[in-house]
């Protein structure tokens, strides 16, 4: 994946965020780190890639519970995302 596709992920579900309520919305991209073992996965065409190398990115951003699962819907739909993880963070009350 060249640069300029990595960006224009990025600026995708950057705009996804924004376009679903979302605020703050802060990208963090760690670059391209090698993972610890080969990740196989297949495309929507039924062709299977091996991954070894991954692009890190985290996204910090307030947003209402209900984008949270188009979100994560979308991410499971591209063949270019083959991780991902949300969490959800509480204020700590002391």
């Amino acid at each position: 994946m060249s640069e300029d596709q990595r960006l224009a992920l990025t600026q995708k579900y950057e705009e996804l965020l924004v376009a679903g309520g979302g605020m703050y919305v802060e990208v963090f991209n760690r670059g391209i780190i090698p993972l610890a073992y080969s990740i196989k996965k297949k495309n929507k065409e039924g062709e299977c890639n091996t991954y070894l190398d991954g692009i890190y990115l985290l996204f910090t951003y307030f947003t209402k519970p209900e984008s949270m699962a188009v979100l994560e819907e979308t991410l499971k739909a591209d063949d270019d995302v083959f991780r991902s993880s949300s969490f959800k963070v509480r204020k700590r009350k002391y």
